[in-house]
């Protein structure tokens, strides 16, 4: 009877050590979660990455922001789990230019500013003669509704200035190079670092920054650039 007693009981413990030694592998995997899912931050503002945080399960390796150019960039958050395990999350971030904020009224100003132009009257031909026309001295007018000999004619629209761009950028990172599409930047960028594999990896550098460049014309919404740290 007593060994009985003692085999069940040493099966128990063996039964329980087991079932803590579970519970000890199953370590918890990395997890981070955003506030918001983009964020806007002014060009100049002091701003800390993990203010944008709602909650992380793990340990943390926090990218940087910088807010000296305006433009969008996207921020990598790297989490390493209990298990060993690493996670990549990234957040769209959105640098405004201060200049913005001065010219918000302009679209709706602009409309006023054309109704202010001069009417053609109802009874005029819209159609318009040009001066070549009239050089050969005829008193007649090619437009009807003239009186004496003088030529009605709709008042002209003030030419408007065209910006062409003419291929020059500015405020590129230190990649010196241009992408015409944010898929394109992403991936030539991130086979730059692989993990320390790649061309920049193996010099040292971890991550990268991107934002929007300038062109002759102004901002260019559409073209990227790189910055290794």
């Amino acid at each position: 009877m007593k060994k009985t007693t003692t085999l069940l009981l040493t099966l128990m413990m063996c039964m329980t050590l087991a079932g803590c030694s579970e519970k000890e592998e199953k370590k918890a995997a990395a997890s981070l979660t955003f506030k918001d899912k983009e964020v806007e931050v002014m060009q100049g503002d002091e701003v800390d990455v993990k203010d944008f945080v709602k909650n992380v399960e793990g340990k943390v390796k926090y990218p940087k922001l910088d807010t000296s150019e305006a433009g969008e960039q996207v921020l990598k958050y790297v989490v390493t789990g209990e298990d060993g395990k690493k996670k990549t999350y990234e957040l769209t971030v959105n640098v405004k230019a201060k200049e913005e904020t001065a010219n918000i009224q302009t679209p709706e100003e602009a409309p006023a500013e054309e109704q202010t132009e001069p009417q053609t009257p109802a009874t005029q031909t819209p159609a318009v003669t040009p001066p070549a026309a009239n050089t050969d001295g005829s008193n007649g007018s090619t437009a009807t509704g003239s009186t004496g000999g003088n030529t009605t004619t709709s008042p002209t629209p003030p030419a408007q200035n065209v910006c062409v761009p003419d291929g020059s950028f500015s405020r590129l990172g230190n990649s010196g190079k241009v992408f015409y599409s944010y898929d394109e930047m992403w991936a030539w960028a991130e086979a730059q670092i692989d993990y320390g594999f790649g061309p920049m990896g193996q010099q040292g550098y971890s991550g990268f920054y991107a934002w929007t460049v300038y062109d002759n014309c102004g901002e260019r919404n559409d073209v990227w650039t790189v910055d290794f740290y």
